[in-house]
């Protein structure tokens, strides 16, 4: 697989062992489908189908259980599914973004026993469910892995980021400098992405002594 953003790319054949390589323009790593233009719409399309199968599988054959047991089965095996590795692959387009959050509002409906379509919003569900967006959820995982990089709880140097100006620094001291790529591609990269959300977060959240009260403080900024 050639990563590349021409239109028109150079192929090239390479072999291994006498064996000619075929060349593809998708693959799955770890579980997650690179495509050679970097876009994750496979990958999400993938991963909403595969849920929305288990999400089926589940409304049948725990339709008559509490409501405690349906929801934790979603926790479980459909919503943890649709978030494995989403810090890397978080989408940025509105069609990937609902093709996921589809699928968790069809999982209120599931966890409440509640179909009605005329007087009863999904909306509503979700508020009375406290379920925050899966984009929402995203957004803060990336937030989580950014203070582990920062505090060096992953195996990623924060030598790899450039401290901001000390001028910039009025939130927090741990600011990094943003950065500046011009496709989108690379602008909704997670080190793009993330860096100026990291940068907005208050002193009190970033500064936090453990990682259990970063995502508790972290929780609690919300609106």
């Amino acid at each position: 697989m050639s990563i590349t953003r021409n239109k028109n790319p150079l192929t090239r054949m390479y072999e291994m062992c006498g064996e000619l390589l075929q060349q593809t323009r998708e693959a799955k790593y770890l579980g997650v489908t690179l495509s050679q233009d970097l876009k994750w719409s496979t990958h999400v399309n993938s991963t909403a189908k595969r849920a929305n199968y288990t999400l089926n599988f589940l409304s049948r054959n725990l339709r008559f259980c509490p409501r405690q047991v349906r929801e934790t089965a979603y926790f479980s095996l459909v919503r943890s599914s649709m978030e494995y590795s989403a810090v890397v692959w978080d989408p940025f387009r509105q069609k990937d973004i609902d093709a996921l959050e589809m699928v968790n509002r069809r999982a209120a409906r599931f966890v409440t026993s509640n179909y009605r379509r005329q007087d009863v919003s999904v909306t509503a569900l979700l508020r009375d469910l406290k379920w925050p967006s899966l984009q929402t959820r995203r957004h803060d995982a990336r937030l989580v892995m950014m203070y582990k990089i920062t505090n060096g709880l992953v195996a990623i140097p924060p030598t790899r980021l450039t401290p901001a100006h000390a001028r910039t620094r009025a939130n927090h001291a741990h600011k990094y400098r943003t950065l500046q790529p011009k496709c989108d591609t690379a602008k909704f990269a997670y080190f793009a992405r993330t860096i100026p959300e990291w940068n907005n977060l208050s002193a009190h959240v970033v500064d936090s002594p453990s990682l259990d009260a970063f995502k508790s403080r972290l929780l609690s900024s919300h609106p």
